[in-house]
């Protein structure tokens, strides 16, 4: 007997019966009971109309043909229910079972055994009574949910736009692209030298750098992470300021949150102190970001919930930050911090025109700056050649990109040029 031809017609078959069933099935519901079968069959929630065949576009594709015939399969939506049940169900199960295996092989990382350079044997100290491991330390299962990392407690991280790779430090950069990284900068600092204006980079810091604790079990490539070497290698070898505020951010999540738990973002105290960062390189006196607290606030940021795609009735809402109250006595007129090309002015103490060329992490920085500085311009770099003025007319040039995107930082650095150099 061939048992391989067998086992193709078994195959077949029941891949048959797959494709029939429903319609078999669906038409005898429909002939026995018509109301049985729209309950199964009809979504009331999806707001579309169902697709319709496009005869005059046939030639061309068939995929109209294909959507009319999906958007009729009878109990389409109740075999997909089905599927997501299931499949819920199978990935729980998969998690707790990855979870147990995980922390019965998972160790963390031992110190190394010092060795007496004079009797060739392990130094042994004292005994210690085993350290029992922080819960941060145990093993904890890499889980994404469309391009989200669901973390210890609940905190979410980005997964995509190069933060994971960043995390890993699997993307390094060589010697040669860190070189022509400071050539740009040295270039710009020149034609800003030139037109008496003064140039900054921040890179503010990926959420999963400062919040590591809550980040699963994964293998790092390198501990001496690409921003990292960048943020020595351009301090060594280039005078212009190149803020990185890791240190800052870290220190302060000791005291307050400066992050979203379900958002990428730094949250507004977060964003103050990059800014203070930036304003100690710049020169400028700042006071501690607790002055300026009045108390905590619900948090505004949960846009990771809606990148996995959770109904707003299944999010949870028990992120907070600190509300700040910036230097009250100050008037600003124009901010909007959802603006591309948003343009401010103010009675702040400090008489001189800042662009800010950046992403969306600027926006958080966007309402300390207005209220220092008398004039600002805050433009989305992917709006820069709208505001090519504003970058001339411009005495302090702050360029900011968030460290998953450090290398947008050097392309916007080579837009300036081009249009300083017009």
């Amino acid at each position: 007997m061939n048992f391989t031809g067998l086992k193709n017609k078994i195959f077949i078959l029941i891949f048959l019966a797959i494709l029939v069933f429903p319609w078999i099935a669906g038409g005898t519901v429909r002939v026995v009971s018509k109301s049985t079968y729209e309950k199964l069959s009809v979504v009331e929630t999806e707001k579309r109309k169902m697709a319709e065949i496009e005869w005059g576009n046939l030639l061309n594709t068939g995929e109209s043909i294909s959507n009319y015939v999906d958007d009729r399969i009878p109990f389409r939506y109740t075999f997909i229910a089905w599927y997501k049940g299931l499949n819920g169900a199978i990935e729980s199960k998969y998690q707790w079972i990855e979870t147990a295996i995980g922390s019965k092989l998972y160790k963390p990382v031992e110190e190394p055994v010092v060795v007496d350079e004079h009797t060739d044997e392990p130094q042994v100290d004292e005994v210690e009574e085993p350290q029992e491991i922080s819960p941060y330390e145990q093993f904890f299962p890499l889980n994404v949910n469309n391009d989200v990392i669901i973390g210890r407690d609940g905190w979410l991280f980005l997964y995509g736009e190069n933060e994971f790779e960043c995390y890993q430090g699997t993307n390094i950069l060589s010697e040669e692209e860190k070189q022509v990284y400071v050539n740009k900068l040295k270039e710009l600092k020149a034609l800003c030298d030139a037109r008496g204006k003064e140039l900054y980079v921040i890179i503010p810091p990926n959420k999963s750098s400062v919040y590591y604790k809550y980040m699963p079990t994964v293998d790092i490539v390198s501990d001496w992470k690409r921003i990292q070497q960048l943020y020595e290698y351009v301090n060594t070898n280039c005078d212009v300021p190149f803020i990185y505020p890791l240190g800052e951010e870290m220190t302060a999540t000791g005291r307050y949150p400066v992050y979203y738990k379900y958002d990428s973002h730094w949250n507004h105290l977060g964003a103050l102190f990059g800014v203070n960062t930036l304003y100690e390189k710049m020169g400028i006196g700042y006071e501690d970001p607790s002055v300026y607290i009045t108390g905590p606030q619900p948090a505004e940021r949960y846009d990771l919930f809606e990148y996995m795609g959770v109904p707003e009735s299944d999010i949870t809402y028990d992120d907070y930050e600190m509300t700040v109250d910036y230097k009250p006595d100050i008037t600003v007129n124009g901010l909007n911090i959802h603006s591309m090309i948003n343009r401010t002015t103010s009675d702040g103490p400090i008489d001189k025109k800042l662009c800010l060329l950046g992403d969306s992490y600027r926006e958080g920085m966007m309402p300390y700056l207005s209220k220092d500085f008398t004039k600002c311009s805050f433009i989305h770099r992917d709006y820069m050649s709208d505001a090519k003025d504003d970058i001339k007319a411009a005495d302090i040039i702050v360029i900011e990109a968030v460290e998953r995107f450090d290398y947008e930082a050097f392309d916007c650095v080579q837009r300036v040029i081009n249009t300083l150099s017009e």
